[in-house]
């Protein structure tokens, strides 16, 4: 009986990871929509709409990072099911902090409910693996995420210019 639930529990888990991993896949169509239906409204075309509206070309630039972070999500999800927890600490709190830098409360409360609800399933323990872990092994498991966060810190900035 207890075995059933587990894996009723990982194939909810599982859904969990895939459901994000398409809504962050298709962001950038989504938003290569918006943007477009925006250029027609005006009568402009696409390219001069990103260039007149940098608010728009910021927005397209997050939504543009999405998909690389639907295969961060991907490996984190594989290093799980070896058990290689440090990996998927490490990115999963860069990605956190990414999408918060991002001003981008949908996807982070989604990432977040997913990085909690396989927290409980795998057991892990959170800040004893991010103790136990060197600089070194930070830089070589979270050199994706900090990619991300580059982008992120640089899209922050760029916003706060603009406001």
């Amino acid at each position: 009986m207890a075995r059933k639930k587990e894996d009723k529990q990982l194939k909810k888990l599982n859904r969990y990871f895939m459901i994000t991993k398409v809504f962050l896949a298709i962001t950038p169509l989504i938003c290569y929509l918006y943007v477009s239906l925006k250029a027609m409204l005006n009568s402009i075309t696409f390219q001069e709409v990103l260039v007149k509206d940098p608010s728009m070309t910021i927005v397209f630039l997050i939504a543009m990072l999405n998909p690389y972070i639907a295969y961060l999500v991907q490996l984190i999800q594989k290093n799980l099911t070896k058990g290689n927890t440090q990996f998927a600490v490490i990115n999963m709190g860069l990605l956190l902090v990414a999408e918060a830098l991002t001003l981008n409360l949908f996807y982070f409360m989604m990432l977040l409910f997913v990085f909690y609800r396989a927290i409980n399933y795998y057991n892990i323990q959170v800040f004893p693996t991010i103790k136990t872990s060197t600089i070194k092994q930070f830089f070589y498991n979270g050199g994706g995420s900090m990619l991300v966060m580059l982008v992120s810190c640089i899209s922050l900035f760029a916003t706060i210019r603009l406001m």
